[in-house]
């Protein structure tokens, strides 16, 4: 019977242990694809894991953990969970609305209007989204799948934030949401930015994580959107931006883009498009934000 006063780190030790014996993977071999994937921990520092000496602490070391449950087919959180919650959580710097000057203002004074939590009660782990374009490019709809994580309190609600292409009084319709549910919208005068706020299905305390997912479906006298993009207010593990093109509607130009916290153009280079499909991932990036523009047809 294993002693009840086994510490965290053994506990998280041990199930590191048992899932490179049952893969047969060295460590060798998971520093390598923990480098593919842009978590560059070094052999040293996975050998004091596995034996106990040491427990994941910094931010680059926990978005290892989460890589190391795919790399070993775990379910996830099977390792991230026996990493103690004070670890996990670490100082958060404040966040911060990555958008110039009038959506910055027009997003503070929509999530007051929306009475929502603040934001400062939450971090993104992990967003993956998927546009799909009609034929003429502009965005039929984009499907989100995130994971954020409580630093403090008790979250029963999240806000989301639209910026409209141009002024427009057409709002986008939220769909199929699993893990909550639509309770609350707002359309700002100013006719650019609009809100809504999720209802989580359970309540979510400081240090547990939960997920979200749901349909952005924009309508057709919606502003024609040519971009899919993801803005965070603070560092986020993993960003994944995908958009899918109809067959034999490639555009013209693709290109990847990031914008800093306070919404100026930092970087852009072309994106191809792999069989209709091009992508942007980041890892540990934020506040800002990070997207996928085109044009043509």
């Amino acid at each position: 019977m294993a002693d009840e006063s086994t510490s965290e780190s053994e506990t998280f030790a041990g199930a590191l242990r048992r899932a490179l014996d049952h893969r047969g993977l060295t460590l060798t071999a998971v520093h390598a694809l923990l480098a593919d994937h842009g978590n560059p921990i070094s052999i040293a520092t996975l050998s004091y894991w596995r034996s106990g000496q040491r427990r994941p602490e910094a931010a680059a070391s926990l978005s290892a953990v989460d890589d190391l449950e795919q790399i070993l087919g775990l379910d996830p959180e099977t390792l991230s969970s026996l990493v103690n919650p004070t670890a996990r959580l670490g100082v958060q710097p404040e966040p911060l609305v990555p958008f110039e000057e009038r959506a910055r203002r027009e997003t503070e004074e929509t999530f007051a209007a929306l009475g929502a939590a603040a934001q400062a009660d939450i971090r993104e782990i992990s967003t993956h989204m998927t546009a799909y374009t009609h034929r003429d490019g502009s965005v039929d709809r984009t499907e989100f799948v995130s994971v954020v994580q409580v630093v403090r309190g008790v979250v029963t609600e999240l806000p989301l934030i639209d910026v409209a292409p141009e002024e427009t009084d057409a709002m986008s319709r939220i769909l199929d949401v699993v893990g909550g549910r639509l309770v609350r919208e707002h359309q700002h005068p100013g006719r650019l930015v609009s809100g809504i706020v999720i209802e989580l299905d359970e309540p979510a305390t400081a240090g547990s994580t939960f997920t979200l997912q749901f349909t952005e479906q924009l309508p057709r006298d919606y502003p024609a959107r040519r971009s899919a993009w993801h803005a965070t207010a603070r560092p986020t593990k993993e960003t994944l931006i995908r958009v899918v093109f109809p067959e034999g509607a490639d555009p013209d130009w693709c290109e990847e883009y990031v914008e800093s916290d306070t919404g100026d153009e930092v970087w852009a280079q072309r994106a191809v498009v792999h069989g209709r499909i091009a992508h942007a991932m980041r890892h540990g990036f934020g506040p800002g934000v990070l997207g996928i523009r085109w044009g043509g047809s």
